[in-house]
């Protein structure tokens, strides 16, 4: 009994060790998706501004509340097409570097489709300081 007592710590030394290395490890694939539900109506997509963390997975679920619209972020080369029928559209991608790219309508949906935009901001990443 007295030597598992001893080995104890050394365990505990150990699962530290291991848990800082796998931390260390973590790639944007292993982090969470930041998901954001967007809905294009005339003339405008609410939310009118997406902020990101650059680097990290991203998950854009794109809804019409009215008629056909397009969600355009050229930069980006992203261009998706929304139906009319509400059905959802799914674009993943990794955020881009820190700053701000435009979104645009790439759909013509009447006379107001000139000002249907928004933005997507991304931001750097926070670093932590031990």
């Amino acid at each position: 009994m007295s030597g598992i007592r001893r080995t104890m710590p050394q365990w505990g030394g150990a699962i530290v060790v291991a848990a800082a290395l796998v931390s260390q490890r973590t790639t944007a694939a292993d982090r969470p998706v930041h998901e954001v539900q967007i809905v294009a109506s005339k003339y405008m997509f609410e939310p009118s501004t997406i902020q990101v963390t650059a680097g990290e997975p991203v998950r854009l679920v794109l809804r019409s509340k009215n008629g056909t619209h397009g969600f355009s972020v050229p930069t980006l080369k992203i261009d998706e097409r929304i139906p009319k029928t509400g059905d959802p559209v799914t674009v993943e991608f990794t955020a881009p570097p820190a700053g701000h790219y435009e979104i645009a309508c790439s759909e013509f949906c009447g006379f107001g489709h000139g000002h249907m935009k928004a933005e997507l901001v991304s931001v750097a990443p926070v670093t932590t300081t031990r």
